[in-house]
């Protein structure tokens, strides 16, 4: 599976669904009709495939047990929801979540490799701002 990469900007319907775009449609994986959405440390949804979210969930799992990982498996296990994609490429994303983050009838799909984030683009133009400095810090690095 090759990984997700760009950025659109997407309306969201009164139904409170977007359109997942064709450059990140072609990578949903074996299933191509299940995404799962959750919610992150971020003020951002992510959503992922099916292949996505068991690599994630594998990532929990190997967290060292107690406290701390119990509370983060809570934590997405109470904010994550399984989406259908319909016909035209469409899901619904909650409305609690959206609403969370203050997501209205405009929102901006990032790419970021193994996922795909839900941003308001006013959040997402404050978060890439100290970018630059992260880029000269770790970019030798790569």
């Amino acid at each position: 599976m090759s990984p997700f990469i760009g950025s659109q900007t997407c309306k969201v319907d009164n139904k409170g669904r977007i359109t997942i775009p064709a450059t990140f449609r072609r990578f949903l994986g074996t299933d191509g009709e299940t995404l799962v959405v959750t919610k992150s440390g971020d003020p951002c949804l992510r959503l992922y495939t099916p292949e996505g979210w068991q690599a994630f969930q594998d990532k929990l799992n190997a967290l060292p047990g107690g406290k701390e990982k119990k509370l983060v498996v809570r934590f997405f296990s109470l904010n994550s929801a399984i989406l259908q994609v319909d016909k035209q490429g469409r899901v619904a994303l909650p409305r609690d979540f959206m609403s969370e983050y203050g997501m209205g009838d405009e929102v901006q799909l990032l790419g970021t490799i193994e996922n795909i984030e839900v941003w308001r683009p006013e959040d997402l133009r404050v978060q890439v701002k100290d970018a630059p400095a992260a880029l000269e810090k770790l970019e030798p690095l790569l």
